[in-house]
């Protein structure tokens, strides 16, 4: 058995503070792996406000190189149709039932995960790893956490905590920035950086 977390996103790009919550949630937790799970177009955003596949495939490429227990995958990126956690997790689980799925999301996400997708089916099928993040206070994660396990008892929910000092950056800030021509380096790995220089990206 494999202890195996997801880090899902659009990834448009990836920046230094998905590499953190990465980095910190394999030490926390002691993970075998991390698939870094770069998703399609979600289904409440517009095809053209979100960069070509093949670009943000080669910039998640580009910044895990360094780190050997992080894996690309495009698990959700050969499926057709729209693509939710919750059918994710579970087609995970038929094809590899000996694995146990760590699901990786930021607190804010926690606060809303009443309205993803049957959050019944994420909450059965994984350990849920919720990172703690600047506009949610403890005292709202922890009742989020309490009212989660006592409405999806049944399911037997296991969500932690991921304890981290993120990086206050986020994908839309750098996209803003870099029409703007402010340099942004210290927010990305090197090789991201020049990928999206030399290809004009978010120009």
């Amino acid at each position: 058995m494999s202890n195996i977390g997801i880090l899902g996103g659009t990834f448009d790009p990836i920046h230094n503070g998905h590499l953190m919550l990465a980095k910190e949630t394999h030490l926390q937790f002691d993970l075998d792996e991390i698939l870094v799970m770069v998703s399609k177009t979600p289904p409440h955003k517009n095809k053209d406000d979100v960069t070509n596949e093949m670009h943000r495939v080669n910039m998640v490429k580009l910044a895990i190189e360094p780190y050997s227990y992080l894996k690309y995958s495009d698990f959700e990126l050969k499926r057709e149709g729209n693509i939710y956690t919750a059918d994710t997790l579970t087609m995970l689980k038929e094809q590899h039932p000996s694995d146990h799925y760590f699901f990786i999301i930021g607190g804010d996400s926690l606060i809303n995960l009443d309205k993803w997708y049957h959050p019944e089916v994420i909450l059965e099928k994984c350990t849920l790893i919720a990172a703690l993040r600047e506009g949610v206070s403890n005292n709202e994660f922890n009742e989020k956490t309490l009212s989660l396990n006592e409405k999806y008892l049944s399911y037997d929910p296991d969500i932690r905590t991921l304890y981290t000092n993120p990086i206050d950056v986020s994908s839309t800030d750098i996209r803003t920035n870099i029409r703007k021509n402010i340099d942004l380096a210290q927010f990305l790995p090197d090789k991201v950086y020049k990928y999206i220089i030399d290809n004009k990206l978010y120009n």
